[in-house]
C-alpha cells in the first residue's frame, strides 16, 4: 500500500512543482520581436510598392504583420520559416503577413533563395507545403476557442515550380468553422510583375484543437 501511494504521490507532486515554475519561465520572453539575422531589403521595398501591398495596408479590416512577430519568442530557434532556413539564399525576408479579421482571409508574402531548391533546380516542394502549414494557421488559428490548435490534415496539390530567388504570394481564406474544428483553403502563386503569375500550388488544411486544451488556455505557449 505504501509504496503505490508513493507511486501515485510523487509523479503527482513533481507535475504540481514543473506545473508551477514552468510558465513563468517559458512566458518570461513571450511576444518578444527577434530581429532576423538577414533580410533582403530590396526585396522588401519591392514588395511595399505593389499596388495590392498599399491596398491592404490602407484597408481598416486588415492587420499587417510579419511571420516573427505571429508567436512567441521561445518558439523561434526551431520555427522552419524565421529560424532554420530563414537567411541569405534561403527565406530571405521576415514573411510579410496580412490578415483579414472580418472576411477571414489572409495574404502572405515570401522571397525563396536559391538554396531552397531539390534536385531539378526549383523550390523544394517540402518549402512549399511548409509556407502553407506555417501561413494557413494565422488564417485559421484565431477562429479555435483558445486560439490554438494542431494541423489534422495538410493537401497540398502541386502545379509547377517556383524558380529560386523568387517571390510568393500566398492567400488563404477559411471555408468552414465549427467549434474545435476550422478548414482553410489557399493557393500559392509567384507574384507577378511584368507576367501573369504561375501557380505553385494549392492547399486544404484542417485544423482541430483538442479537448485537453481548455485547461491550458492561461498558458502562452
Amino acid at each position: 500500500m505504501f509504496k503505490g501511494l508513493v507511486r501515485t504521490t510523487v509523479p503527482l507532486v513533481a507535475f504540481g512543482v514543473g506545473l508551477a515554475a514552468f510558465p513563468a519561465l517559458w512566458r518570461k520572453s513571450s511576444w518578444n520581436q527577434r530581429k532576423l539575422l538577414h533580410t533582403n531589403d530590396d526585396v522588401v521595398r519591392q514588395i511595399e510598392l505593389l499596388d495590392e501591398f498599399q491596398h491592404l495596408a490602407k484597408d481598416a479590416n486588415v492587420e499587417l504583420t510579419y511571420s516573427s512577430h505571429t508567436f512567441p519568442e521561445q518558439h523561434h530557434l526551431s520555427h522552419v520559416g524565421v529560424a532554420l532556413l530563414q537567411g541569405k539564399d534561403l527565406h530571405e525576408i521576415d514573411p510579410i503577413i496580412f490578415v483579414d479579421h472580418v472576411q477571414h482571409q489572409l495574404t502572405g508574402f515570401y522571397h525563396l533563395g536559391n538554396k531552397l531548391v531539390s534536385q531539378d533546380g526549383g523550390i523544394h516542394n517540402g518549402i512549399v507545403a511548409t509556407i502553407f502549414d506555417e501561413g494557413m494557421v494565422y488564417c485559421g488559428f484565431p477562429l479555435l476557442p483558445s486560439g490554438r490548435g494542431v494541423t489534422a490534415k495538410l493537401s497540398v496539390d502541386f502545379a509547377s515550380q517556383a524558380p529560386p530567388n523568387t517571390t510568393v504570394v500566398l492567400k488563404t481564406r477559411v471555408v468552414e468553422h465549427k467549434g474545435r474544428k476550422v478548414v482553410v483553403e489557399g493557393v500559392l502563386e509567384t507574384l507577378a510583375h511584368d507576367t501573369a503569375p504561375v501557380k505553385i500550388a494549392s492547399a486544404r488544411a484542417v485544423f482541430v484543437e483538442p479537448r485537453w486544451f481548455k485547461y491550458f488556455r492561461w498558458l502562452q505557449v
